[in-house]
């Protein structure tokens, strides 16, 4: 995966950097991730201070979420957490569209095989 960043009105220092791969490490076991488009700002005029947004290409629908905090960190961890969400609802999504093809399947088999 590779991980582009931009920054404003910031200043990255490497725990911050290793703590997204770390994070992005663990999403991309539940979703191929081809890149990540991350954007960390400092409002210097804004309360809360913080913004991150990260945008996933992945195959199929790309994944975006942003969050606003105080800290960095903070933004970072609800950033990660909404992706979670909208990476399991996306896989939840998937599940009912199987199960729904394959339960058409089996009763188109089944009332085929009646006549």
């Amino acid at each position: 995966m590779n991980i582009q960043y931009h920054h404003l009105h910031h200043t990255p220092s490497p725990s911050l950097t290793s703590l997204i791969e770390r994070q992005f490490g663990i999403l991309g076991r539940s979703l191929r991730i081809d890149e990540a488009r991350v954007t960390i700002e400092r409002r210097l005029a804004s309360s809360p201070a913080f913004r991150f947004s990260a945008h996933l290409v992945t195959p199929g629908p790309d994944v975006y979420a942003e969050a606003l905090d105080h800290t960095l960190r903070a933004a970072v961890h609800k950033t990660v957490s909404e992706l979670e969400d909208r990476i399991a609802s996306r896989k939840r999504k998937q599940m009912a569209v199987t199960r729904h093809c394959a339960r058409g399947a089996s009763l188109r088999g089944g009332k085929s095989s009646a006549r």
